[in-house]
């Protein structure tokens, strides 16, 4: 195995979700970097459907994390709520990258006509789940630890509270920032990859 892939697996191991973050600030350079990674992931017809909200402003965290947490007390599932009250210290303490997307820019599919709604669709989340991945592990080698938030993009109070123009949708949010517990890598909830590969057909083990 040469060295550039050992590098690589060895970054994508580190990889972690952080659940806590120190009241530590993320200078510009390090979110710009990320987001160039991320203007770098491949996308379906090269759409590059996606845009950005950089959220540093307390007040406006504030404001997403009751949006959150009025949301989830809707629920009657208590486990639900819980999981919901730990997520929401998250969106306090680090950066929020607001992922936002153009639906719209499926319209430059080279075969849309003749596309379902659904593979267009899938094509477009594809397109942005690729990018996000870049700018989960861009922040890992930047020394930063993330968390990506995605049911926080569903609640219509945060689009609005965001100002969001009426063709840019909301897909996910990134949180960056130094994790307050740092993760050791580990392959405990990770199964051997030669257990989920097959040669040619399904079922014949590689």
């Amino acid at each position: 195995m040469n060295s550039g892939i050992e590098q690589f697996l060895a970054l994508v191991k580190e990889r972690r979700t952080s659940r806590g973050y120190l009241d530590k600030p993320v200078s510009r350079e390090a979110i710009i970097s990320i987001l160039e990674a991320a203007r770098w992931a491949p996308s379906a017809a090269n759409t590059q459907p996606w845009e950005f909200i950089v959220i540093s402003d307390p007040e406006i965290k504030i404001r997403i994390q009751q949006a959150f947490l009025n949301e989830a007390r809707e629920h009657e599932d208590q486990r639900y709520r819980k999981v919901s009250e730990q997520q929401a210290t998250l969106l306090l303490k680090p950066v929020l990258i607001a992922v936002c997307g153009r639906p719209a820019s499926r319209e430059r599919y080279v075969n849309t006509k003749e596309l379902a709604d659904r593979s267009q669709d899938e094509l477009y989340l594809l397109s942005m789940g690729a990018m996000i991945q870049n700018m989960l592990l861009a922040a890992t080698a930047s020394g930063l630890d993330s968390t990506w938030i995605a049911r926080l993009a569903r609640i219509p109070q945060v689009a609005e509270i965001l100002q969001l123009e009426k063709d840019l949708e909301l897909v996910a949010f990134v949180a960056i920032g130094n994790s307050s517990q740092k993760l050791a890598a580990s392959d405990g909830r990770r199964a051997p990859v030669l257990q989920r590969t097959y040669f040619n057909c399904y079922g014949k083990l590689y």
